[in-house]
């Protein structure tokens, strides 16, 4: 069935109200309720039902269970080795020790640095730079605006600028699937060309160099620094530089032990899953390896030195994850708006409006715009791939467009979309990872993402004519 211009309706809502309200909770199980009345034909009773159904599904994917663990169990984790004093030995060493970390400058460079490290995964990397240097920015009073926007503009982008991993098999595959000969040859070469993505990796150590920041996220900062408020008023807590959970320090082998193995088995995680191939291993759920194992040994260590006794520890795993509580109802909502948007068929519609605009040197440029609408609407990158690459492909095909440029376009636009919107699972997770507010994060990142494209789409425009 073809649901038309009502297939927006409940984007529209929950991303509106959103926005308005700042209540992401209502506003996304409002746009999920609003989805299932549309699909039951307009029954409000049914409506109720299919929402009901929609929260309950999410937990039939083993993929979202995993996710969800994953998350909860690593801010147990974080949560108990910043207990037993181990986060401040760690930035004690980093800020006094060894000076290796000695400004809020430095701090943030280690952030995105952490976050091009970690390239194999967009969830992993946002949670890994965000958890790990969340201390070391708070030291220096980095606003949690701030510190979410690093996170989620090397996330993502990156898993595109090195696809070794479950992103390059499946932009692969979806070129070859459009007919695309030598796609892994296309893939490299869109990298390039993949303007919003270069823009959106390496504009962040220009601006923490240089020190520019404009918008709320200047706000933000001055904030953080001339009253101590790392959240806006009323969504954190008053921190004074060097504060932390506990004044206890205690060696650096309790957080670099844990987190290193938890790296570790990640990695042999994958490496088995995949079959003896790390690219084809999966992710999340090696992940989930890893911080379990980072937790037993965290665990041993702490209650093997008598830092803290067993019941202490389990004290604060227990607070730990019940603090990533609220994260995983938001990312339910969202996944479940996700999946109603797909049976909506949101995106084929939008592509559908939008692809009587085209023009063979002006393609790139559209097809970059009609990208970032499906993928905000849906928060989804790789769905904004599977629907955009078919339909236009065979177009750049007659047109005799480049190839590689027009994927950089449908890249871009993708990776904007799934940085921006507020039902991305990689907005939830770098709001996870870094303790910012979901809609204070999307609000404040939308000057430097939205100044980002209008540059993007003027370069697309530029490339169509001279490639």
């Amino acid at each position: 069935m073809e649901y038309g211009i009502m297939s927006l309706v409940p984007t529209i809502v929950a991303v509106g109200m959103a926005l308005i309200t700042q209540n992401v909770y209502a506003s996304l199980l409002l746009g999920l309720f609003l989805g299932n009345v549309i699909i039951s034909g307009y029954h409000i009773f049914a409506g109720v039902d299919g929402t009901i159904n929609s929260i309950t599904g999410v937990f039939a994917s083993g993929g979202n269970v995993t996710t969800m663990l994953a998350i909860t169990l690593l801010g147990g984790m974080i949560y108990m080795i910043q207990t037993a004093g181990g986060v401040n030995g760690f930035v004690e060493l980093l800020t006094t020790r060894t000076t290796l970390v000695k400004s809020k400058k430095s701090a943030n460079l280690f952030t995105w640095l952490i976050g091009i490290i970690v390239f194999v995964s967009a969830s992993m990397s946002s949670l890994i730079a965000g958890s790990i240097t969340k201390p070391l920015n708070d030291k220096y009073l980095t606003s949690h605006e701030k510190q979410a926007y690093i996170v989620h503009s090397v996330g993502v982008p990156v898993c595109v600028l090195i696809p070794l991993s479950s992103w390059g098999a499946y932009m692969i595959s979806v070129l070859e699937g459009a007919g695309v000969e030598n796609a892994a040859g296309v893939l490299v070469r869109s990298i390039p060309c993949s303007i919003y993505v270069l823009l959106a990796v390496f504009t962040v150590p220009v601006m923490i160099l240089t020190g520019f920041d404009f918008g709320p996220i200047k706000k933000a900062e001055l904030r953080a620094a001339q009253q101590g408020l790392l959240d806006a008023p009323g969504k954190g807590v008053k921190a004074e530089s060097g504060d932390a959970i506990t004044d206890k320090v205690s060696s650096v082998t309790i957080l670099g032990v844990p987190v290193l193995l938890m790296i570790a088995v990640t990695v042999w995680g994958m490496y088995t899953t995949g079959d003896g191939n790390i690219l084809n291993g999966a992710g999340m759920k090696s992940f989930l390896w890893g911080v379990l194992a980072g937790i037993a040994a965290g665990f041993i260590m702490i209650t093997g030195k008598k830092i803290l006794t067993p019941k202490e520890v389990s004290a604060a795993l227990y607070k730990g994850w019940i603090n990533m509580i609220p994260i995983v109802i938001i990312l339910t909502f969202a996944l479940g708006v996700g999946d109603i948007v797909a049976t909506l068929g949101t995106g084929e519609y939008l592509a559908h409006v939008f692809s009587g605009l085209l023009n063979p040197a002006l393609l790139p440029m559209i097809v970059f715009v009609i990208s970032m609408i499906i993928a905000f609407s849906t928060g989804s990158s790789w769905g904004t791939m599977a629907v955009i690459i078919p339909l236009s492909m065979p177009i750049a095909f007659a047109m005799d467009v480049n190839i590689a440029l027009l994927a950089g376009a449908i890249w871009s636009g993708g990776i904007f979309g799934d940085q921006c919107s507020p039902i991305s699972d990689s907005t939830i997770v770098s709001c996870a990872a870094t303790g910012c507010d979901v809609i204070d994060h999307i609000r404040s990142q939308l000057p430097y993402t939205l100044t980002m494209a209008a540059i993007s789409a003027a370069a697309f425009i530029l490339l169509g004519f001279v490639m």
